[in-house]
């Protein structure tokens, strides 16, 4: 009897592929380089000798870590996942076929399955393990980016005819297909992929975008492993279609400096958080509220909205702060300061990767038992805030009133707080293992990104597209 997994993995793989399907593993011992770039590899033996691929477990799927894709509109587009250098240097030494096929499986379902909730999955593989994709029915939404290595007679003529080959097969089911310009494939790409991790490549990018290479003048760009939120704001408005990269300030405090003056408003909410970190009585909290007209508006805004439908309708700030409590009016109110972030290219965006941080880093001291988990959500959004309101972060931490445990994680990446946090970035740069997360106290690595899964769900219903967050 099959599981609900594999009759999910069925319909989206179109049935499951025959050994006759699976090329030969990658040589033994051959070196793959960082990043996804493929090494060079012998012309695959007989296909036939090669054993059936085993099923895609679930926990595999979801060490498929997601980043961010960032669109021109400045929001996230949609998901960019690949397979982390570990484990590609452990499936090139192993020369499984079958362990290869599963990885290569877990990356193109994670990008499927995000491209069935309607956003982009970016699916990155090195092309010698492209042949070892299973081609779905149907692939719409999806993009697989195919990384070759910088010589290009790394691959045998006989594994390139089986690359275009397969490029084909999934251009005809809805795919779209992205690759180096350089590369010949005997298509054009639908995307052009660069990888623009130092100032020069992204000039490079930018000089490309403005004069393409001949034959190749409307085809969008995708831009890879950016090295800042600078670098991937500046390639945006150079009119890069689609970006992903590391989401830290280039010069932090050439950043601050360079601010404008922080709106009022965030003074007077500041305030009121630090007074109910401070454990000022609730009288003095809502009547602090009451006299600031904004933040009354939206509190009985947000308490009216569907989300508490429930409670038939709130009709004042006594009320509304009663059943809101005080917890969640901290965290609403901690919220509530990403409204004034500006209109820098990627505010939506980071505001979203800044509601799944928080998010991420609230469940993960559940999961280890803290007694006040919500304190950690605070902890999650500091570490955005920063770079959203272009905020030093010893003035984040007094702006939203951080315990000294939080401080810190924050300004000193260190401190019981910080592995929480510490965790969170790192499956964000997509660089968690197995040992790292264990030596942390969690589970699992699956575990974590499972829910690093409900983190993100969690953002994506509590932000509105293309407007302010939902508190």
């Amino acid at each position: 009897m099959t599981s609900f997994f594999q009759r999910v993995l069925a319909k989206l793989f179109g049935g499951a592929p025959s050994p006759a399907a699976l090329p030969a593993a990658l040589p033994s011992g051959a070196p793959i380089a960082r990043a996804g770039r493929t090494p060079p590899v012998a012309s695959p033996p007989s296909a036939a000798a090669a054993p059936a691929p085993a099923p895609v477990h679930p926990k595999l799927v979801a060490l498929a870590a997601r980043r961010p894709l960032m669109g021109a509109n400045g929001q996230v587009a949609g998901f960019e996942f690949r397979i982390d250098d570990r484990a590609l240097r452990r499936l090139a030494m192993g020369a499984d076929p079958v362990a290869q096929a599963a990885h290569v499986a877990a990356v193109l379902v994670a990008a499927r399955l995000v491209a069935m909730d309607g956003r982009i999955g970016f699916a990155r593989l090195p092309a010698a393990l492209l042949a070892l994709a299973v081609v779905p029915k149907n692939d719409t939404g999806t993009v697989i980016g195919v990384e070759f290595n910088a010589a290009a007679t790394s691959l045998s003529p006989e594994v390139m005819q089986g690359v275009a080959a397969k490029v084909a097969e999934f251009r005809a089911v809805g795919a779209k297909l992205a690759w180096g310009a350089e590369q010949s494939m005997g298509s054009k790409p639908d995307f052009l992929l660069v990888r623009a991790t130092s100032p020069e490549a992204v000039a490079g990018l930018v000089a490309a975008v403005k004069a393409p290479p001949a034959g190749l003048e409307n085809i969008p760009f995708i831009a890879t492993d950016m090295a800042s939120v600078d670098d991937l704001e500046r390639t945006l408005q150079a009119g890069v279609r689609l970006a992903s990269g590391r989401l830290a300030a280039s010069d932090m405090a050439k950043t601050v400096a360079e601010a404008s003056p922080l709106a009022p408003e965030v003074g007077r909410v500041a305030l009121l958080i630090s007074k109910l970190a401070a454990g000022a009585d609730t009288a003095v909290i809502v009547g602090d509220i009451k006299g600031d007209i904004g933040v009354s508006v939206r509190l009985l805004q947000r308490m009216n909205s569907a989300s508490y439908a429930h409670l038939g309708g709130v009709g004042s700030i006594d009320q509304a702060v009663m059943l809101l409590g005080r917890n969640d009016l901290h965290r609403w109110l901690s919220l509530m300061l990403m409204q004034y972030a500006g209109s820098r290219q990627l505010s939506s965006a980071l505001q979203e990767v800044a509601l799944w941080r928080a998010r991420l880093v609230e469940l993960l001291a559940m999961e280890r038992g803290e007694s006040e988990p919500g304190r950690f959500f605070t902890l999650g959004l500091a570490s955005m805030l920063g770079l959203i309101l272009k905020m030093a972060p010893a003035e984040v931490v007094a702006t939203l009133s951080l315990p000294p445990e939080g401080a810190q994680a924050l300004l000193s990446q260190s401190g019981p707080w910080f592995v929480y946090l510490r965790t969170a970035l790192e499956v964000e740069n997509q660089t968690s293992s197995e040992a790292s997360v264990v030596a942390d106290g969690f589970a699992s690595a699956a575990r974590v990104l499972e829910l690093s899964g409900e983190a993100w769900a969690w953002a994506a219903e509590n932000t509105v597209r293309g407007a302010t967050p939902a508190a």
